[in-house]
């Protein structure tokens, strides 16, 4: 008899997503990082906003690009992306309800987190990249730092992805401290937006010609001095909602990803032994004409 053969049900991503997902966050944090790599030859504000539509018109292709992915590798499973697209949706409506304010209260970045814990790294960065696209479009006009808003956010769903492959309960424990490091690493990010862009003379200032190393020590001192509240606060506002609602939202995720399924045997048609199906039919004759004799 032939061994079964096994296959996946709602494996999420796999090769392909993951190799797009990786040009997307190297080439956005080339881009981002320019003034600590090379503070030099790293735009002013007139070059980057003359720049953001070709950027932004990078990432839409290259969102694009990754959901295709994300459906070859289910399978081409519409249902696995459906749960996705329903997720940037979700997340769109937060922030046009709840938008965040000057405190650093933020609840967006809870969704694409999930979503990487659920169905893996591509799926989160897609969740937040996605959502923070759309919901800008929503609530207001989008500027020039969108490109740099959305890879953030993608960044902080694809974090959720290191806890993929834990179980439910382990990996909701383990997204409140992973939520305060995205809320920090968030700000960090979104501070190079406008430090790097605007030189100046204060010790914490960004300044052409710094070697890379003294670039960093000065962008995190300036967020020392600027933004690390809001930063923490933000983070913190994350913990507090996958802390209420993390668990159960997540184990219902991953039923409908279909990343908690388990292999189950695939027995091919050969497999049968002929006399087994001769044996069948003989029993389905033998009950048709029991049956019949029965009748008056």
């Amino acid at each position: 008899m032939t061994p079964p053969r096994w296959r996946r049900v709602g494996v999420p991503h796999g090769w392909r997503s993951v190799v797009l997902l990786v040009v997307l966050v190297g080439a956005g944090l080339a881009w981002i990082g320019w003034p600590l790599w090379d503070s030099l030859t790293a735009p002013d504000r007139a070059q980057a906003q003359a720049e953001a539509p070709w950027l932004m018109a990078a990432l839409v292709c290259g969102l694009f690009a990754l959901a295709v992915a994300l459906w070859l590798d289910a399978g081409r499973r519409l249902d696995a992306l459906a749960v996705l697209a329903s997720l940037i949706v979700a997340n769109t409506v937060v922030r046009s309800v709840l938008s965040p304010s000057a405190n650093g209260v933020e609840l967006v970045h809870a969704l694409p987190l999930l979503a990487g814990m659920a169905a893996g790294a591509p799926a989160g960065f897609l969740v937040g990249a996605g959502s923070a696209l759309l919901s800008t479009i929503a609530v207001g006009e989008p500027a020039a730092t969108l490109p740099t808003q959305a890879l953030v956010w993608g960044l902080s769903g694809m974090l959720g992805g290191l806890l993929w492959r834990m179980r439910p309960r382990a990996a909701w424990l383990a997204s409140l401290p992973l939520a305060l490091l995205a809320g920090l690493g968030s700000g960090v990010l979104l501070n190079l937006m406008g430090w790097g862009q605007e030189p100046g003379t204060t010790l914490t200032s960004f300044f052409r010609g710094l070697p890379p190393s003294e670039a960093a020590a000065r962008l995190w001192s300036y967020t020392l001095e600027t933004s690390l509240v809001y930063d923490l606060t933000r983070g913190v506002t994350t913990a507090l909602v996958l802390a209420v609602v993390g668990h159960p939202l997540l184990v219902a995720l991953r039923r409908g990803a279909g990343s908690d399924a388990v292999p189950v045997p695939v027995v091919p048609r050969e497999a049968i032994e002929p006399y087994s199906i001769d044996r069948r039919e003989d029993r389905s004759r033998l009950d048709r004409l029991w049956n019949e004799g029965d009748r008056p």
